[in-house]
């Protein structure tokens, strides 16, 4: 199932809310030079300058405010969560900020008695923007709450004792934003009397669907391994919250952090792989390596296309449905390595050791990894990474998501070029061999850990070290 969810959509109008912090921008500029100067009209040479800036200032400090989600009001702020994050976004904006305005008070203005005021700029617009943004977001979600107008849809796995207190000790703290609106469980035998159960532990991805579900508190110790994966597998895709009691630890998987909901301390099981600025880097160093490496190639790429030709009839290239992000079909771009009626009498196979439908030249294609070159350009276009999990077709996705409960957890981040399962394992390893690496992956990820696998990727590729190795059986 394809995730309708969008992350990071605020639950409000957005123009609405940069409308606001354009009006706060205005008055804080205002402000600061009221107190800088003390009469109005204020200094022309001073005033002009900012007049003529404000555009590219208000320009910058929008971007930073949506990298930094301060436009989100999904997540659940805290006042505290409120002022530190709005101190750094105005920080970090005013350090950009400083480069357009030296850029163009040097390079950028003819007139010379056009100067910005240091006081203005560095001091008194920056701590009285900052105290704005603050109070009117402070003030905005106190409202939502107040009003119910922004409540987070609870469902509660376990429809026990311990499940029903919690459902009632969240009702006491309604005016949070919190709202069960009902239960999961299999046996019929424990339920509390009273409880509003909506169906079993099966029938949750639909439930969630239903239900426009924000998050799940796992209150159940006969939740297994098996049906927290299949949990946290099914709510990384659908963009969904999941607590777990403390009591639940030992059984979750990958890294946690402490939080709590409604004044109970639970465990989050459920987590994006890489912040927003982790994303936003990852991205910057993708499209980076994607645009040098086509430049690099452009010489190397022609001569493969007639080395494949020669080689066997067809066309050059191969495309592929591929499984990207959050489930959605993109297609891939390769090197054709088979022969082009490769699949006609079989369907979709997975390849092995000595597939007698590489043809010659593909073999050395694949034993260097060269036949992965044009990805480059779904890199370029966004379906790719330059390292993640491998992605795979859809007919085996799907069947492997009903195999492994974890293997849509793979579908969290964009899928890579390279990757753990292709450094350590072989082409041709068993699924859940390379679904351990992927998690693992997805588990740590980080710049460095890149770093690695790409560096470990080249040394691979320039030895020609034999990604296929012999086997009696084929994953299908």
């Amino acid at each position: 199932m394809i995730s309708t969810r969008k992350r990071g959509v605020p639950k409000g109008p957005l123009y609405k809310f940069v409308i606001v912090d354009l009006l706060v921008a205005v008055a804080s500029m205002l402000a600061a030079f009221w107190i800088k100067f003390g009469e109005y009209p204020f200094p022309a040479q001073n005033f002009l300058f900012i007049a003529y800036l404000f555009p590219v200032l208000f320009a910058i400090r929008f971007f930073v405010f949506l990298k930094f989600r301060l436009y989100d009001f999904r997540r659940r702020y805290t006042p505290f969560d409120v002022v530190y994050l709005t101190l750094g976004a105005v920080a970090f904006s005013r350090v950009v900020e400083s480069f357009a305005v030296y850029y163009v008070a040097l390079y950028g203005s003819t007139d010379t008695n056009l100067q910005p005021s240091r006081a203005i700029l560095f001091l008194w617009d920056p701590a009285l923007f900052w105290l704005g943004c603050c109070a009117w977001r402070l003030l905005y979600l106190l409202r939502r709450r107040r009003w119910a107008y922004d409540r987070t849809r609870v469902l509660i796995v376990g429809a026990g004792d311990q499940g029903e207190s919690i459902r009632h000790d969240i009702s006491e703290y309604s005016a949070l934003g919190h709202e069960v609106i009902g239960l999961v469980d299999e046996g019929v035998e424990e339920r509390a009397p009273g409880t509003n159960v909506l169906g079993t532990l099966r029938q949750l991805p639909s439930l969630v669907e239903e239900y426009d579900v924000d998050e799940i508190i796992v209150a159940t110790e006969r939740a297994g391994r098996d049906d927290l994966l299949r949990i946290l597998s099914q709510c990384q895709v659908e963009d969904v919250q999941v607590w777990l009691l403390p009591a639940l630890y030992e059984v979750t998987i990958g890294r946690v952090e402490i939080g709590e909901v409604a004044g109970i301390p639970l465990i989050t099981a459920s987590r994006e792989p890489l912040s927003d600025w982790g994303s936003f880097f990852k991205r910057s160093a993708d499209l980076s390596a994607a645009v040098i490496g086509l430049l690099l190639l452009l010489p190397v790429l022609p001569l493969i296309a007639l080395l494949i030709k020669w080689s066997s009839r067809g066309p050059v290239f191969y495309r592929q449905k591929r499984v990207g992000k959050d489930e959605r079909i993109f297609t891939l771009y390769k090197f054709r390595t088979m022969r082009q009626d490769a699949e006609e009498s079989s369907g979709p196979v997975l390849s092995w050791a000595d597939d007698p439908r590489v043809t010659s030249v593909g073999r050395i294609l694949r034993r260097l990894h060269l036949d992965e070159l044009p990805q480059l350009w779904n890199v370029l276009m966004g379906d790719m990474s330059i390292v993640g999990p491998r992605p795979e077709r859809p007919e085996f996705a799907v069947e492997f998501s009903q195999r492994f409960p974890a293997y849509r957890l793979r579908f969290a981040i964009r899928p890579g070029m390279t990757g753990l399962a292709q450094i350590h394992g072989y082409y041709d390893s068993p699924v859940e061999h390379k679904l351990r690496y992927d998690l693992a992956y997805i588990g740590n990820i980080s710049g460095l850990l890149d770093l690695k696998i790409l560096l470990s990727t080249m040394r691979a590729t320039l030895s020609g070290r034999e990604q296929v190795r012999e086997r009696n059986h084929r994953d299908a």
